[in-house]
């Protein structure tokens, strides 16, 4: 049986990465790609969860409201002649509490027909720039793809440590937040916790 690039693991592998040993990418969008942002995910929202969905399949809740510092600029798109292909996140903060100057790259997805064409790189780049213009140390990477934390490695990460799957529909959320999100709902629906 052969491994894939994009084979799940049964782990997540969490690096780090500081900003000033980033080895960046020569890759550049080919053309009728852009890079966007905020100001077309209301348009583009349908096909973002979908192709969340092909990577995350257990993908329910919304993330922004789960994610530490998101912020109207954590979206980062690539958009082929308008429609989405590809995309990230850039939190200001991460859900591993490594102090407040340290960031975190969320939820990497694209679209299958647009592999192959450098666009993680890129993306990753781009979250990088974006995390130097918020004056970000560094970025925290989860992963639980077969070769992704490998590449990581290749830009400058360093591999920080391993986190067990727990069968949850909350990625490596920490179980006092999962709490405070049940006695919400709880509280919604008029019963007491």
């Amino acid at each position: 049986m052969s491994v894939k690039f994009a084979d799940e693991l049964e782990k997540y592998v969490v690096l780090k990465l500081a900003l000033d040993k980033y080895k960046g990418t020569t890759r550049t969008l080919e053309a009728g790609f852009q890079i966007a942002g905020s100001e077309v995910r209301e348009r583009i929202r349908k096909h973002e969860k979908r192709l969340l969905k092909l990577y995350f399949c257990n993908w329910v809740a919304p993330y922004y409201g789960n994610l530490k510092d998101w912020r109207d600029e954590s979206p980062i798109y690539v958009l082929y002649q308008g429609r989405l292909v590809s995309g990230l996140y850039l939190c200001g903060q991460n859900e591993f509490d490594e102090g407040k100057s340290w960031g975190q790259v969320h939820y990497f997805f694209t679209d299958p027909a647009f592999k192959g064409r450098g666009l993680h790189s890129i993306l990753f780049s781009k979250a990088i720039d974006r995390a130097k213009s918020w004056n970000l140390q560094g970025v925290i990477i989860s992963t639980d793809r077969y070769l992704l934390p490998k590449v990581y490695v290749e830009w400058g990460a360093i591999p920080w440590k391993e986190v067990k799957k727990v069968n949850s529909w909350m990625p490596l959320t920490p179980s006092k937040k999962f709490l405070e999100l049940l006695r919400k709902l709880i509280r919604t629906l008029g019963r007491p916790l």
